[in-house]
């Protein structure tokens, strides 16, 4: 499909200024090519350079640049965000639907939703369910009792279900794993990344809410409540029964203790360990985080 500037601020809702020019690809802003489209997140003199120097270019940009461009261009209150919103919609080839590798394993009686991609050596066991839509990346693992909403993408090497490290140490002082017989219940639009463990619960969920999105070698306990929009980036370890309220982030490498909360739009940074509640719209960091402001 033949791909116009027209197009792009039709699809955003925006009006296109400059000339009308055919998009074939996109490209950074430091290196701007024919017929891509760019974006910048704020202004800079050099940033306007850059655009003027490429003929045919289109730019998702700022306010403040109006007026200074000779390229077409698109003013945007988030540029990164229509960015985003204009690769998905007109770059990114989607997989087939509806299929099952040769490789997969589903055993029977797992339900399958329509629309399902399961990637090649993945594991599904007959008590999971995964809803419509939903992307299963190579070698993906669903184990035991794991509930997918619709839409969810889980890279590859991701393992949901499992039991979890929960021990009580015997009269001889030996550790006795004690049994999960729990669920993992995951909502809808949730992206989990790759070599991410969720443990099922001991008993009860362990709940992944709508539009969480979780990165790459993350840990969730067993218990967990990650609650609806929050996100969890890379390294990062929920310990059992901690809870995250919605709308919450944790930096890279963040630890949260067991049973712990973190109050709605709360904010762990880089590194912290988080050894006791975090109240609703707060930012904590450091090692015991400790409160260092508050979200606006």
């Amino acid at each position: 499909m033949k791909i116009t500037s027209n197009n792009i601020a039709s699809f955003l809702g925006s009006t296109l200024n400059g000339a009308v020019s055919t998009i074939e690809r996109f490209a950074p802003l430091s290196a701007p090519l024919p017929r891509s489209v760019v974006f910048a997140k704020r202004y800079s003199d050099e940033s306007v350079r850059a655009l003027n120097s490429c003929n045919e270019v289109l730019a998702i940009v700022p306010r403040d640049f109006a007026g200074r461009l000779t390229c077409g261009y698109i003013v945007s209150d988030n540029p990164r965000l229509d960015y985003i919103r204009v690769l998905s919609h007109f770059f990114v080839q989607e997989r087939p639907k509806g299929f099952i590798h040769p490789t997969a394993v589903v055993e029977q009686g797992a339900s399958i939703g329509r629309d399902v991609y399961v990637g090649a050596g993945c594991y599904v066991s007959a008590q999971c369910v995964v809803g419509d839509g939903c992307v299963l990346h190579p070698h993906v693992v669903l184990d035991n009792r794991v509930v997918l909403g619709h839409h969810c993408e889980i890279k590859s090497g991701a393992v949901l279900g499992q039991e979890g490290f929960g021990f009580e140490r015997d009269e001889e002082g030996e550790p006795v794993h004690f049994p999960h017989f729990g669920d993992v219940v995951v909502g809808n639009n949730v992206f989990i990344g790759s070599n991410t463990t969720v443990e099922r619960a001991t008993l009860g969920s362990t709940v992944i809410g709508d539009n969480v999105k979780i990165d790459d070698l993350v840990q969730i306990g067993h218990n967990s409540h990650i609650g609806e929009g929050s996100m969890v980036t890379v390294g990062a370890i929920v310990c059992g029964g901690a809870v995250l309220k919605p709308q919450s982030y944790l930096a890279p490498n963040v630890t949260v203790k067991e049973k712990v909360t973190i109050g709605y739009r709360g904010f762990a940074g880089i590194g912290a360990v988080v050894l006791k509640d975090v109240e609703d719209n707060t930012i904590v960091a450091g090692v015991p985080a400790k409160e260092i402001n508050r979200n606006k």
